[in-house]
């Protein structure tokens, strides 16, 4: 099994040990889980640092962007390493990401601002709206 499907089955792993109910538990019994969990965490982010990833946030970048401001225009057909470094940033959440799986998705961002950056831009768009937006007067 690949170090990234151990690492998927642990946090399935963890979901279900975390959703199972807990009624007659113990705070003995609720410690217990929750240090097997913390146990379980750590293990994954070493796993998870091992295979090159990080989680990217604004406070910690974004891996393999190095743009933390955009100082032109992007639009539909053009390609640049700016066209990834926005997809990469897109999909560093599920509710703007560029593509679920394959080309453009999260580790296959490109350089080519297609129709899927383009819908990732509106999620992005319309999740940010009130920032975004409403300075333009805008609401789509």
């Amino acid at each position: 099994m690949s170090k990234f499907k151990k690492i998927v089955a642990g946090l399935v792993f963890a979901a279900v040990v975390v959703s199972t109910p807990i009624a007659a538990a113990t705070t003995e019994e609720l410690q217990a889980q929750i240090d097997l969990l913390l146990a379980q965490l750590v293990q994954l982010q070493a796993q998870l640092a091992d295979l090159g990833g990080t989680p990217a946030t604004p406070a910690t970048g974004y891996a393999g962007c190095t743009i933390t401001s955009f100082d032109s225009n992007l639009s539909q057909g053009m390609s640049g390493a700016d066209v990834k470094c926005l997809q990469i940033i897109l999909n560093s959440a599920t509710d703007t990401q560029v593509a679920p799986s394959g080309v453009g998705s999260a580790g296959n961002e490109t350089d080519y601002f297609g129709s899927l950056t383009k819908g990732g831009v509106i999620k992005f768009q319309e999740k940010y709206t009130a920032e975004v937006l409403e300075e333009y007067g805008l609401t789509a």
